[in-house]
């Protein structure tokens, strides 16, 4: 009896909070509704009341025959000028092209009141360091009636669709892993014989495939690394067979562009990979026949510069990291001491445990962990996180994609620095080397299973059980309160 009244009262409140949302809904509509109708009444009023002295004047014969051949002419050019502009905005920047009019009421003033006069059009371009940036990284804001406003785009979501078939297939699998190791032997399988593709893998899996059974000799693998840099040209899509570890291994073997990844969840993490492998092949299917959901993945661009180059060209092999680069103390009992700058404005010295500047996609794991806020992956931007600081006003930041930090542990720090990327390719810093951090310009693109916000908002839940809690006791009458003591 308990259970049914709280389950009762659970679903009058979900019952109380949709009729709120639809009665907003509706009068958010009607507020719309009211403001375009009062726009187009004002516009229609000033349509008559321009006729009306036209006619007025005209009756009069007051109208000179060249002013109203010129003033002909000047409205054909007016619609001309207003249709290339209409043409033209969204292209090269941002225009802006609202026709005002003179609405002065004073009738001494000696101004044409139906004279027509064109605000001053302008262009928003982006930049960075002087060179014109990547518009179609900045589509989401536009003009309205001269006004910068956020543009509603017709999807929120970003949407793969293929032109031609898929050939070729990369799967990248978790190590020593047995269930791992027979799915992947089903899955090649079924990948050549039912959708006739080529297949990539490793060369560990490749070998394990054949120990099984020589029928696998189709399968094909590389060499050395020269072959691996030229995996992107030959491969149009990638399968991991893992968690996300296993996904931030197939986007380090991609120095540049990366084919869209298909991840599936055979790990303990699962932040990334919201394919179940018991379903493998429909949501393959569907992923092939397109077209699917996906998100671009952001990754930052590490160079070291070590204070014995001449300039900030002699760098060492720039590395690529999709979730964080870690600067911290290592093995040293000493404080942590980093300057930082952001396009060489100096923003913090950091003391304490480390730094670490991570993607967005990196915000639900060590960033989080030092009390970074978690961020939609779509979401660009670089998180600032300080580790264990020692000092009670350092928090967290979140930067724009566009900006370049560099990390310095200056001469008068006690003991290196030691930098890591993704967990590997550890490297110390020693006094007057820096680290440079920008965003990469190649994103790592993963398939969804429904759209990036669901997934996202399901891989919290499920992998931290986000905000779980038990239920709040029912509160309501007196009445209830004894139905539900009986």
């Amino acid at each position: 009896m308990d259970e049914h009244l709280i389950e009762f009262s659970e679903a009058l409140r979900t019952v109380a909070k949709a009729l709120r949302r639809a009665a907003e809904g509706k009068a958010s509509a009607q507020a719309e509704a009211a403001e375009w109708k009062r726009r187009y009444e004002l516009e229609k009023t000033r349509n008559i009341e321009m006729e009306r002295k036209a006619q007025i004047a005209e009756q009069n014969g007051n109208i000179d025959c060249g002013r109203v051949k010129n003033s002909d002419k000047q409205l054909m050019q007016q619609n001309e000028l207003d249709k290339i502009f209409d043409e033209c905005c969204m292209k090269h920047g941002i225009c802006s092209h609202e026709v005002l009019r003179d609405r002065g009421s004073d009738s001494s003033s000696n101004v044409d009141r139906s004279k027509m006069m064109r605000k001053a059009s302008f262009k928003l371009s982006w930049w960075c360091k002087g060179e014109n940036g990547d518009q179609h990284k900045h589509d989401i804001v536009s003009f309205e009636k001269g006004n910068i406003t956020t543009a509603e785009r017709s999807s929120k979501q970003i949407s793969l669709k293929w032109e031609s078939d898929p050939q070729t297939v990369l799967i990248l699998t978790k190590p020593n892993s047995v269930s791992v190791r027979i799915l992947c032997a089903q899955m090649v399988r079924w990948l050549k014989e039912k959708k006739k593709l080529n297949i990539y893998v490793e060369p560990r899996v490749r070998a394990e495939l054949l120990t099984e059974s020589s029928d696998f000799n189709y399968v094909q693998t590389w060499k050395d690394d020269q072959e691996i840099l030229l995996l992107h040209t030959k491969v149009d899509l990638v399968i991991t067979l893992g968690g996300d570890g296993t996904v931030l291994w197939a986007a380090s073997m991609f120095k540049g562009p990366v084919p869209p990844i298909v991840p599936f969840s055979l790990g303990s993490l699962g932040f990334m990979t919201p394919f179940h492998s018991e379903h493998f092949k429909e949501c393959l299917d569907s992923v092939l026949r397109g077209p699917v959901s996906i998100t671009l993945r952001h990754r930052l661009l590490c160079r070291v510069i070590r204070d014995a180059a001449k300039n900030e060209y002699e760098t060492e092999e720039p590395l690529l990291v999709l979730n964080e680069v870690t600067i911290d103390r290592g093995i040293s009992s000493y404080l942590t001491n980093l300057e930082c700058y952001c396009d060489n404005s100096f923003v913090t010295c950091v003391q304490g445990d480390g730094l670490i500047l991570s993607t967005t996609s990196g915000s639900t794991a060590y960033s989080l962990a030092a009390g970074g806020s978690m961020v939609h992956p779509q979401v660009p931007g670089i998180l600032f996180t300080p580790i264990c600081p020692h000092s009670l006003s350092f928090r967290p930041l979140i930067l724009p994609e566009h900006v370049t930090l560099r990390i310095v542990v200056p001469f008068n720090s006690r003991s290196p620095a030691w930098a890591s990327f993704d967990g590997k390719d550890r490297k110390q810093l020693a006094a007057g080397d820096a680290l440079l951090c920008s965003m990469a310009p190649c994103p790592v693109p993963t398939a969804c299973q429904v759209d990036s916000t669901s997934d996202f908002l399901s891989s919290i839940q499920d992998g931290l059980h986000w905000n779980l809690r038990k239920t709040q006791s029912f509160d309501g009458p007196r009445e209830l309160q004894d139905i539900i003591q009986i």
